[in-house]
């Protein structure tokens, strides 16, 4: 093809414009700065936190769910972002190529180089490419415009008035830099059809949208002086839409990927420690600065998107908490008390700031009944596009609450008493932590003379060996380890609650002791393998326990009854003609990523259909019982086991299976408040394998 197949870069432009273009250019990279700089102080008002860890896979994962969108288009209006976000960065980097033609060409042409590519075949391509683009940002911007103005979705509700500052960023809102786009995408195209029509270039049809726009302006009477001032017309536009990326919420197109790239690359959940008891002079947090940087960068990267209440406990079922109200009035928060912090903070390290009479932050900025709705589920991580850490923020304020304040819900003052003193929220005796196995011949590790010959270790959990439903599942599996030759033994009375509802209702201190205690009681026996039925006890020991000196090889009781049906040992006979609906725990499939174990134990069982529901695997809803819910009382709306009832009964279940002893009590008791137990059994795991299996468990 011709390599004169091009255009003049800036034709028909006057040179006052392009001066005018180069000082516009200037002062936007100084407001960048200017902004940019009062950003790093605000966010550097936090305290330490390492994110410099793992380099590699930081900036693999953020290249996937930042420019790859890898979160935003799992919705299924992720499509409208994903429009005019590719549409944006294609005509940026078109820009850019546009850009290098003009200027940097003449730079490389100094020392004798040549750089241009801006003719034939790929000024073509390019030519059809940004008519594409412009038309994915214009039909992107416009329907989600129309979502927010029509459909008016509850995700995008905002918090109350008076918890929002009354600033630019929040006057504009979105729709002010949404308006810029289509007027900037809508301009260009016109610019594009005006060139088109006072130069009558060749192979017009490539650029498929400017050649129809300029026979239109064409028709009207449009020439070279119209194309003039309509490009002075955009590229003011274009400033005014560049800006908004420092004085508006588009600035989550630089904090998104930054948040994303600092994210928590741990187990989703896992809670930080404490790790100076004996010299802090304070705990938790109740001060917006005494977070770390990073949780004061989630507050500026939040998008407000609100896809952290889709599938919220709390939010639907009409409680306090809503994970995205809480970052929104956290940051505005941080805001207000910002100024004060850097003042002192200018005056000289270690100067005490002045006294804030603003907002106290946990008891009216966050409120009391926010902090203690949580249950810890972990939807509004999982669903957050920018890598919001929402829980270790909730907990950080209940560690105050109950460590300096010593204020939490009344109801879980025996759950704290109970595992303190007989080492289960229960408050039994520990005496009879084994009585659940009387009569199935289950060793003690203290009475096994080479434990660590052993196969598994047993974890039975606080629920199966206290709590009268769940001691028929520990039962259940323990019949079936012996069914399928696992050699195996418990700890009994040595076992302790591994301290999750403590830590959780923020009672770090209590947690860390029994952590402490069951970590010297694992490492004295060496378990090759731990096994258990609690999800909770699952993700303390396997994930948290190392910050204690405890690295174990941890197994839930689906993926362990999965792995003795694939190696034959366990052979499931007995036909189970049911429908069954797994529901999945919060704290296996999406806190640990863990759930094709559960389904492929029960496709192994002969005549089980298996019915999944849209709110499974990593999109499960909570049952109510996590973040030591379970210790408290419901007090606002509706109940969150009821509303998870109503999930699984879209499957027409006529058996409900479960992988928790806390869900177990949560899903029966939804089943008896609606009377549906002749029609709707709720059956553990191991106890559904063990009917298939006949295995003997009286």
């Amino acid at each position: 093809m011709n390599e004169q197949v091009t255009r003049q870069i800036l034709w028909n432009v006057p040179v006052p414009f392009i001066v005018l273009m180069y000082a516009l250019l200037v002062v936007l990279i100084g407001c960048y700065v200017v902004v940019g700089l009062g950003w790093i102080r605000t966010v550097r008002l936090g305290t330490a936190d390492n994110r410099l860890d793992q380099i590699p896979r930081r900036v693999f994962l953020a290249l996937r769910d930042a420019f790859g969108q890898g979160y935003v288009v799992r919705e299924s209006w992720g499509w409208m972002h994903y429009a005019f976000y590719t549409g944006f960065v294609g005509l940026f980097i078109g820009t850019t190529i546009v850009a290098i033609n003009s200027d940097v060409r003449d730079l490389f042409e100094l020392f004798g180089l040549r750089l241009y590519f801006y003719y034939g075949d790929f000024y073509l391509v390019f030519k059809a490419a940004m008519d594409t683009f412009f038309l994915m940002l214009i039909l992107g911007v416009l329907a989600e415009g129309a979502r927010r103005q029509v459909r008016k979705p509850s995700v995008l509700n905002q918090p109350p008035a008076e918890k929002v500052n009354d600033n630019l960023e929040n006057r504009l809102g979105y729709w002010f830099p949404m308006t810029m786009m289509v007027l900037v995408a809508v301009t260009g195209l016109m610019l594009e059809g005006a060139r088109i029509n006072a130069t009558h270039p060749q192979f017009t049809e490539w650029a498929y949208v400017g050649r129809t726009i300029g026979s239109i302006e064409g028709a009207l009477g449009a020439g070279p002086t119209y194309h003039r001032w309509l490009w002075m017309v955009h590229l003011l536009l274009v400033y005014v839409l560049l800006s908004c990326f420092a004085f508006t919420k588009l600035r989550h197109l630089v904090f998104g990927p930054l948040n994303l790239f600092f994210r928590n690359l741990g187990p989703r959940g896992r809670l930080a420690p404490i790790k100076d008891f004996e010299t802090a002079e304070t705990f938790g947090v109740s001060q917006v600065e005494q977070y770390t940087w990073k949780q004061l960068l989630d507050m500026s990267a939040c998008l407000e998107c609100g896809r952290c209440t889709i599938n919220c406990p709390t939010v639907n079922t009409g409680k306090t908490l809503n994970p995205k109200y809480l970052v929104i009035e956290q940051r505005e928060h941080l805001l207000q008390k910002a100024p004060v912090l850097l003042a002192a903070k200018a005056n000289g390290n270690g100067a005490e700031p002045p006294a804030w009479n603003g907002p106290d932050m946990i008891t009216e900025v966050a409120t009391e009944a926010a902090i203690w709705g949580c249950t810890s589920c972990g939807w509004c991580e999982e669903g957050c596009p920018v890598g919001i850490e929402h829980i270790q923020r909730i907990v950080d304020m209940r560690r105050y609450q109950v460590l300096m304040e010593s204020k939490f819900p009344q109801e879980a003052t025996s759950a704290f008493k109970g595992i303190e003193n007989q080492g289960n929220p229960w408050g039994l005796a520990a005496e009879k932590r084994a009585d659940w196995a009387a009569g199935l011949d289950v060793p003690e590790m203290a009475e096994v003379e080479n434990p660590e010959e052993l196969d598994v270790l047993y974890w039975v959990g606080c629920a199966g060996s206290f709590d009268e439903r769940n001691q028929k599942v520990s039962r259940a599996f323990a019949s079936l380890m012996k069914q399928a030759g696992v050699r195996f033994g418990i700890l009994g009375k040595e076992e302790m609650c591994t301290g999750d509802p403590a830590r959780r209702l923020g009672n770090e201190y209590l947690y860390a002791t029994v952590a402490q205690q069951n970590v010297e009681t694992l490492n004295r026996y060496k378990p090759r393998r731990i096994v258990t039925q609690c999800p909770h006890c699952f993700h303390n020991l396997k994930n948290e326990y190392p910050d204690f000196g405890g690295n174990y090889n941890v197994m839930h009781e689906a993926e362990f009854l999965a792995e003795l049906v694939r190696a034959g040992r366990l052979k499931p006979k007995e036909v189970l003609r049911a429908r069954v609906t797994y529901h999945d725990p919060c704290y296996m499939a999406r806190h640990n990523r863990k759930w094709d174990g559960a389904r492929e134990a029960l496709r192994a069982i002969p005549g089980a259909e298996v019915a999944e529901i849209d709110q499974s695997k990593n999109r499960t809803f909570c049952c109510g019982a996590g973040g030591g819910c379970f210790w408290k009382e419901e007090h606002e709306g509706t109940r969150i086991n009821q509303k998870r009832f109503d999930q699984l009964s879209e499957s027409k279940p006529e058996c409900v299976a479960v992988g928790c002893p806390f869900c177990m009590t949560m899903i029966e008791d939804a089943v008896k408040s609606r009377s549906l137990e002749e029609s709707v059994r709720v059956r553990d795991l191991a106890e559904i394998m063990a009917e298939a299996t006949g295995a003997q468990t009286k």
